[in-house]
């Protein structure tokens, strides 16, 4: 039993110690544009050769006109915390018909237009905490106890057969 702990904590150990970063991309990059379904623009950014996510930064805004000509940008794009890359409107689009032109200036250079209605959206309330992360969270308690466990059932062992190996002084 102390042994599988033992394997399993290196094996663990040995995993978090070689993964390394994702393999690097690059050439031109394509955008997917749409609407939020409020008031705000949203950009997901990926490579256009493999159709991979663009993880390095990626520079957008977007300018829009109604059909009637009035404007609105342009206005940044920042990187959301709802996936890798994936882009937000920083502001608000009027409500409105708009055609939207979001521009991408890096990593390389990529433009799409599309039409959006932009509308107000009812308030919603506030959303408990995720379940996902809790579990994240005991999943990793439970990975160092076992790697703790593991190395002090090792050294117990190691500081015991030095005991034993030494002479006895009678």
């Amino acid at each position: 039993m102390n042994r599988a702990i033992a394997v399993l904590a290196a094996f663990v150990v040995t995993a978090l110690l070689t993964a390394g970063p994702a393999h690097a991309h690059g050439g031109p990059i394509k955008l997917e544009v749409q609407s939020d379904g409020g008031q705000g623009v949203n950009a997901t950014v990926t490579y256009q050769n493999d159709g991979h996510m663009v993880t390095d930064q990626v520079l957008l805004s977007y300018t829009a006109v109604t059909p009637d000509g009035r404007t609105a940008g342009p206005v940044r794009m920042i990187a959301s915390s709802e996936g890798q890359a994936f882009y937000r409107s920083e502001q608000p689009l009027p409500v409105g018909n708009w055609t939207v032109t979001v521009t991408a200036t890096r990593p390389s250079h990529a433009q799409k237009t599309v039409a959006i209605t932009s509308n107000v959206l009812p308030v919603q309330p506030a959303a408990a905490e995720s379940s996902t992360s809790t579990i994240v969270i005991v999943l990793i308690a439970v990975v160092a106890i076992l790697i703790l466990g593991g190395v002090t059932v090792l050294g117990r062992r190691r500081a015991r057969r030095l005991d034993l190996a030494r002479p006895s002084r009678s």
